[in-house]
């Protein structure tokens, strides 16, 4: 069956679905913002019909996938609605607001037949992919650093979060969730859930605004990755020397992968870059692929899974994981404890 997407939020993350939409020919049916004028844009585009009340929407017999583009903070409400509807979902991160929400929307699409999608695109980089490939190779993994430096300017010499501030009303924090969950996500598909961690959280003195989060998690067989998200105003850095800087490296017994992502909102400008390093043979090989939108791939892989039925990753619980990581590191930080992270059994 042919999905028929209702888009629900054209804030900025929504012109990369729509477009990625477009290219794999889906039809998008309806769409919702309780601001009209950033809607018409896209209503003119593909003919749709408009909404300011998301639940016209999900009442739409027409509608048979919603798509959850908002802030997390309004994310739990529209979810059980659609899905009480019948309807599948694909969900922005971070999924929901906080672990909670996160474990009442797994437990009420299991109870379901929705086929539920967590937007962590940049698990479709073909360097992300071809990663994922090589971590059996590595043999036991013994070492891994993780991290993302985001040109969001120098928090380190303010009291003032600027025009960052909203980041706080739509999203429930700043650096974690806005910059970290998607490579919280990335350290998942790659090497799994960790047990425990061990947490810092700089924030603005009297702010809630977390402008850097360090982490130590570990995994079962002494592994210990380390984590670090971070604002940052340095202008050269980073693979691209564009200020972005976002890196993975796992070191196990036979081998080194080293990925390196490209800036998120300009990909085309650039390929993700995969350096796998052979221990056997002593040889390290470059994967250089052409640069693609992660977020075309993604959209693409979604309407084929959706067309046939079938769920893919990243699915709820995946949502779900990163929720919980980024709950976790808060109640570390805030204890200034090593804390268990507790998987509800899911």
């Amino acid at each position: 069956m042919k999905p028929k997407f209702g888009i629900v939020g054209c804030g900025n993350i929504s012109r990369f679905h729509f477009n990625g939409l477009e290219k794999t020919g889906a039809e998008i049916v309806h769409i919702a913002d309780i601001n009209e004028e950033a809607a018409k844009p896209w209503v003119e585009k593909f003919g749709a019909k408009i909404s300011t009340d998301y639940n016209n929407l999900i009442k739409d017999p027409e509608v048979t996938v919603v798509s959850i583009l908002t802030g997390s903070k309004f994310h739990k409400d529209i979810a059980l609605k659609a899905i009480r509807a019948g309807k599948d979902i694909v969900c922005e991160k971070t999924m929901m607001d906080n672990a909670f929400e996160a474990e009442e929307v797994v437990k009420a699409v299991s109870n379901s037949h929705t086929l539920f999608f967590t937007a962590f695109m940049k698990r479709f980089f073909p360097a992300s992919i071809k990663a994922k490939e090589f971590i059996p190779a590595l043999g036991r993994i013994f070492s891994a650093q993780v991290r993302t430096y985001q040109p969001w300017g120098n928090f380190y010499e303010t009291d003032d979060v600027g025009s960052f501030g909203f980041v706080l009303g739509t999203y429930g924090g700043a650096v974690t969730k806005c910059a970290g969950s998607h490579m919280l996500d990335m350290m998942m598909f790659l090497l799994g859930r960790p047990t425990s961690l061990y947490a810092n959280m700089d924030y603005i003195p009297g702010t809630r605004f977390d402008r850097k989060a360090t982490a130590l998690f570990e995994y079962m067989g002494g592994l210990v990755v380390s984590f670090e998200a971070a604002t940052h105003p340095l202008k050269k850095i980073g693979y691209e020397k564009n200020s972005w800087d976002e890196f993975i490296q796992i070191h196990g017994v036979n081998g080194r992968i080293d990925l390196y992502t490209v800036m998120w909102d300009h990909p085309e400008n650039n390929a993700a870059l995969l350096v796998y390093y052979n221990n056997e043979d002593k040889t390290s090989t470059e994967y250089r692929f052409d640069a693609v939108n992660p977020f075309d791939v993604e959209m693409n892989y979604i309407v084929d899974c959706l067309s046939n039925r079938k769920q893919g990753d990243p699915t709820v619980i995946d949502g779900f994981n990163t929720d919980v990581i980024i709950e976790t590191m808060t109640q570390s930080a805030q204890d200034k404890v090593s804390v268990s992270i507790d998987w509800k059994g899911l």
